[in-house]
């Protein structure tokens, strides 16, 4: 069967991953279906400029995150990229873009960040060419409302208008930013590490993720005595 070669709709769904859970599963699953994407990538981050620095190795998040996927529910229309390994750290988006662009230009490029991370968007690396270069799915943080995106925009005098749809947005390049308020995962990862470290079992843990956890004491987990 030939492949087809059309133009996709792409997500790109970055962060340090550390662990993987649940909500991140759900939050792409939601994603993809409520934008119409064609695929999303799940994209590690192996030094990431704006968080502190991860308690599991690069390898250990990607090995987690392949666990998480095969199990996943859109496991035919999630993957898992590297692309950061090949670039130079720290991991700046617009960089991951670019080189997205260099190899797969013709597909359109969504880039999923939450309501928090859009606040620091004015201090990101090149933060208003990316906003020329990719679309942004923004999700919805506790204290956060659907004006939130209009406000940061103008901050950035970016030349975003309001969209034909609610709480969307469309840049002068044809690049757009949709904010998503009817989903919301009220789990982080580091909640999930500090559940690790007093020995329970956390419940957004995909059981993949944490046989891992449990086979390599990650997270100060340590094996029953």
């Amino acid at each position: 069967m030939a492949v087809s070669t059309s133009p996709q709709s792409i997500g790109l769904f970055g962060g340090t991953f550390d662990p993987v859970h649940a909500g991140h599963l759900a939050l792409a699953g939601h994603v993809l279906e409520r934008c119409r994407l064609d695929r999303l990538l799940f994209i590690p981050a192996p030094e990431p400029p704006h968080k502190r620095r991860p308690e599991a190795s690069f390898a250990h998040r990607t090995a987690m995150l392949e666990a998480a996927l095969a199990d996943c529910p859109h496991r035919a229309r999630m993957a898992l990229s590297l692309i950061e390994a090949d670039l130079p750290t720290p991991s700046y988006t617009i960089r991951t873009v670019e080189a997205l662009m260099a190899h797969h230009g013709r597909n359109r490029y969504f880039l999923v960040i939450g309501a928090d991370s859009l606040r620091d968007l004015p201090h990101w690396h090149r933060g208003t060419e990316l906003l020329a270069r990719v679309s942004l799915i923004v999700v919805r943080r506790d204290g956060t409302g659907p004006g939130e995106p209009g406000r940061i925009l103008t901050e950035l005098a970016s030349g975003f208008v309001p969209g034909t749809e609610p709480h969307s947005w469309r840049g002068p390049t044809g690049t757009t930013l949709t904010y998503l308020d009817d989903v919301h995962f009220p789990v982080s990862s580091s909640s999930i590490r500090e559940q690790l470290r007093r020995g329970e079992t956390p419940v957004m843990l995909p059981p993949a993720v944490f046989a891992y956890i449990r086979s390599h004491c990650l997270y100060g987990w340590q094996r029953p005595a």
